[in-house]
C-alpha cells in the first residue's frame, strides 16, 4: 500500500500546481480518473501479483534464460533494468495505437478532454495485467532484478505522474532527453496533424530511434470525439462501435 499512498500524494500536490499554474484553462475530469485508479489499485493489490507469479512460473517452467542482473553492481544492473523496461513501455504503447483490439482500450486513456496528473491512471482496467503478461512478470524472469533496481525503478515511475500534469513546463531542445508535459500532451493531441509521435514512457530516445519524435511548440487541445461521463461507462469501455484509429 506504500506505493500506493506516495503516489497520491504526488497526484495531491501536482493537482493544486495544475490549479494554481495550468497550461490550459480546461475543466479537467478528475473524479472519472480517480475512481477509475481506485479500481486499478484493488487490482494492483489483490490481482496483479498472482498474475505475476503464474507468468513467471510458467517461464521458468519453459526455461526461459536469465541474466541474474542482480549480482551485477547496481550502477549497472539499475541502467540495464530502467532501459530494458522503458523500451518494453514504449513497443507496447506502440501495439496500443496499432492493433485495433488494444486501441478501443486504449482510447479511454486519450478521451480525457484535459490531460491532468489524473490523467496517469485514466486506463482500461484490464491494462496492467497485460502488461503483466507481456512484459513485467517475463523480463523479471530474464533479467532476475535485484530488489533495489525494482525499488528504484518504481519510484522512477513516478514521473509519469508529472509527464501526464496540466502544466506549463517544455524542456525545448532538450525533449530528447526525457519525457515532460509539452512532449507527452502532443502525443494526446485532438489535432490529426499531431497523431502518431511521442509514445515515450520515460526516455523519448526510443521515438528519436524510430522516427517518432517530434519537438512540441505549445500544449495543444486534447481528447477524443467520445468519452465516458459516468463511472460505469468508463468501465464498460470500450463503447459499442468504437472504431480503431
Amino acid at each position: 500500500m506504500k506505493p500506493l499512498v506516495i503516489a497520491g500524494v504526488v497526484v495531491a500536490l501536482l493537482t493544486l500546481l495544475e490549479r494554481r499554474w495550468p497550461a490550459r484553462l480546461e475543466p479537467a475530469p478528475r473524479m472519472i480518473n480517480l475512481a477509475v485508479w481506485g479500481l486499478r489499485a484493488a487490482l494492483q493489490v489483490g490481482v496483479l501479483p498472482m498474475v505475476g507469479l503464474v507468468v513467471a512460473a510458467a517461464a521458468m517452467q519453459l526455461g526461459a534464460p536469465s541474466l541474474g542482473i542482480s549480482a551485477w553492481p547496481l550502477a549497472l544492473s539499475l541502467p540495464v533494468f530502467v532501459l530494458a523496461m522503458d523500451l518494453a513501455e514504449y513497443l507496447y504503447h506502440r501495439a496500443q495505437h496499432a492493433v485495433p483490439w488494444l486501441w478501443r482500450r486504449h482510447a479511454l486513456h486519450h478521451s480525457d478532454p484535459c490531460v491532468s496528473a489524473t490523467t496517469t491512471e485514466r486506463h482500461w482496467w484490464g491494462d496492467m495485467v497485460l502488461k503483466a503478461m507481456l512484459f513485467g512478470a517475463p523480463l523479471g524472469v530474464v533479467l532476475q532484478p535485484s530488489a533495489a533496481d525494482v525499488s528504484i525503478y518504481a519510484g522512477l515511475t513516478l514521473w509519469h505522474y508529472l509527464v501526464h500534469a496540466n502544466l506549463k513546463i517544455d524542456f525545448r531542445r532538450w525533449s530528447w532527453a526525457l519525457n515532460c508535459p509539452a512532449y507527452h500532451r502532443l502525443h494526446h493531441a485532438r489535432a490529426p496533424e499531431h497523431h502518431g509521435a511521442n509514445y515515450a514512457a520515460l526516455f523519448p530516445i526510443f521515438d528519436v530511434l524510430a522516427g517518432s519524435y517530434r519537438r512540441p511548440h505549445g500544449f495543444a487541445e486534447t481528447g477524443l470525439d467520445v468519452e465516458p461521463h459516468s463511472l460505469i461507462e468508463a468501465l464498460a469501455w470500450p463503447p459499442a462501435g468504437a472504431a480503431a484509429a
